[in-house]
């Protein structure tokens, strides 16, 4: 494969459009369609759907996963290249080196509370730039199997081909009501959780539900919903509905919130998958990572 066709590829991927691909790889939006159709042609595979914004086929993942794999190990193996030539010359050869694009995945939740040190890391790594997918733990495989993304956090154990998991800790959720909103509804916290008013965080989020199941409630509770972490927490606290709270949030409000249920606690275990590349870059964030997640509870 061309590999200025595959670069092609990614940066139409990137940019949600051909002209804008062509844009940043600076040549014609006609240039950069015909390097995409040239590979298409050359593998026999259609591997972009040409919609706006354009998306990527089953064969174009494997594609865009490579090219994110050379782009990565390109710009190191430049890093060393300039390394090299500053040491030849005494000088940095007043020549200036683009960052790496380092992108990952990451749930609300962890950007929220354990995953904040990670940016204090990242501010002193003047050769890399990050860009973050948010996706919730249960859902975010997919986006390192398309090649979106070099590395997730998600609560799935088991790695795909040519990935390597590391485990980084366990979150406590608690199932949580304001005691107004329970006593509206219920004598004790063994309140009707098929009428007690529910805080969802969206179609992806589970986590009320799988609690509903261990309760063994029957029917589908009011349900509010609110798309994001502290936004969802702030509505619990209100009273608009009761939800799972990660503990590091909940010891942080100013709430009158009262534990519902038996057994109101949910563990869920995080993981970081990412790809098996001899990286430095990809080291460095994996190690910060890992720092980061020895305060998650």
């Amino acid at each position: 494969m061309n590999i200025e066709h595959v670069k092609a590829l990614a940066a139409a991927v990137d940019e949600g459009t051909v002209e804008g691909a062509a844009f940043v790889l600076g040549i014609t939006a006609s240039a950069a369609s015909q390097r995409i159709r040239t590979l298409e042609s050359r593998l026999g595979q259609v591997l972009i759907r040409r919609t706006n914004p354009i998306t990527v086929t089953e064969a174009g993942q494997a594609i865009l996963r490579y090219a994110r794999q050379v782009e990565l190990l390109e710009s190191e193996a430049l890093d060393r290249l300039h390394g090299i030539d500053a040491d030849a010359l005494g000088t940095d050869g007043g020549r200036r080196r683009e960052p790496t694009v380092l992108r990952i995945g990451v749930n609300a939740d962890s950007m929220a509370t354990w995953f904040r040190p990670v940016f204090a890391e990242a501010a002193g790594w003047d050769d890399v730039v990050i860009r973050i997918e948010m996706v919730d733990q249960d859902k975010a495989l997919p986006l390192l199997a398309s090649g979106e993304v070099l590395g997730t956090i998600t609560s799935d154990r088991t790695g795909g081909y040519g990935t390597r998991v590391d485990e980084l800790g366990t979150m406590r959720y608690v199932a949580v009501a304001q005691r107004s909103l329970l006593e509206r509804h219920s004598s004790d916290t063994n309140a009707d959780l098929t009428r007690l008013p529910m805080v969802n965080f969206g179609q992806d989020d589970d986590l009320q539900f799988e609690f509903l199941r261990r309760c063994e409630a029957e029917g589908r509770p009011p349900v509010s919903v609110v798309p994001g972490s502290a936004e969802f927490v702030a509505a619990v606290a209100a009273g608009l509905g009761w939800g799972m709270v990660p503990i590091m949030q909940l010891e942080a409000l100013d709430a009158d919130l009262v534990e519902i249920g038996e057994n109101p606690h949910i563990d869920v275990p995080l993981y970081w998958h990412h790809w098996t590349l001899a990286s430095d870059k990809l080291s460095r964030l994996t190690e910060a990572l890992r720092r980061a997640a020895a305060a998650m509870r």
